[in-house]
């Protein structure tokens, strides 16, 4: 299988090394060469262009920030869709809005392309650098099928929930509830601060606890270190969730699913997050 892959930040890096990893011919594209010359010091070849890194691929796997860093990347003589051979599969992994996924799918339909969603979660770079992600799927069960092999070196599990889309929704479900522990621990934290309260102690005590716990609390100095890796920085984390949270309520919006904690996570605790950072 021909891969290309497009966006090697924070969790593309890590996933395009383990295609290479595992013996697939893969090509790849950033805008930042850093992050190219790793992938092609591992066997990959690098491109130019996304339209370069898809030439020849079955499958092109998108690994980038958003909706308009996605458009950016698919469209125009120099985006994805240009240049991948008709047949190619499309794999979405940013975190993107089931609509515009839905949208990507027709148009691409027209030039003989299959988009599918195949959004990511499971512990941020470290995850997808061990292949420990989970992929939530959506789309056509044959082209799904026919990527498999790829997919299942990037990730310990997928998931197919349904049509183009439905694994999209299954993210932005899941990163309003992570969002949601980041902040209500890093609250619980400064209050216990605030009393005097050693940080891991109390962490230690919630986890044996088990009523307080969750996946973020247990894990709470991998999130620290994740902040402070991220590729832009801790604000590049805020900005993320920042992303996640419109994106739910927006969900929220468009299903008339009423999501007053994603609006007031976006009003109230998002610029308290802006001025300290995720886990400050």
């Amino acid at each position: 299988m021909q891969i290309g892959f497009v966006g090697l930040g924070n969790m593309g890096r890590g996933m395009a090394r383990n295609l290479v990893r595992a013996g697939f011919s893969v090509t790849v594209h950033d805008i930042r060469p850093e992050p190219v010359a790793d992938l092609v010091g591992r066997g990959a070849r690098g491109a130019g262009s996304p339209a370069a890194a898809a030439r020849d691929a079955d499958l092109v796997c998108v690994a980038v920030f958003d909706e308009q860093q996605a458009r950016g990347v698919l469209d125009g003589e120099h985006g994805v869709l240009a240049g991948a051979p008709a047949g190619a599969v499309v794999a979405l992994h940013s975190t993107l809005s089931p609509a515009f996924v839905r949208e990507t799918a027709a148009s691409a339909a027209r030039t003989g392309h299959t988009v599918v969603d195949a959004a990511m979660t499971g512990g941020g770079d470290v995850a997808a650098e061990a292949a420990e992600l989970t992929f939530m799927l959506g789309g056509p069960a044959e082209p799904v099928a026919r990527v498999q092999p790829a997919l299942d070196v990037m990730a310990r599990r997928c998931v197919h929930l349904g049509d183009v889309g439905a694994g999209m929704a299954m993210k932005i479900v899941s990163n309003f509830l992570g969002s949601c522990n980041v902040a209500l621990v890093r609250e619980a934290l400064r209050l216990a601060g605030g009393v005097g309260l050693p940080a891991e102690q109390v962490l230690d005590v919630v986890h044996h606890g088990r009523v307080g716990s969750s996946w973020v609390s247990d894990n709470w100095d991998r999130i620290r270190a994740q902040e402070a890796g991220y590729t832009t920085g801790p604000q590049g984390m805020v900005a993320m969730w920042r992303k996640d949270l419109e994106l739910a309520a927006a969900l929220g919006g468009e299903l008339d699913v009423p999501a007053p904690i994603a609006r007031f996570m976006l009003a109230g605790v998002l610029p308290d997050l802006q001025r300290h950072g995720l886990t400050g």
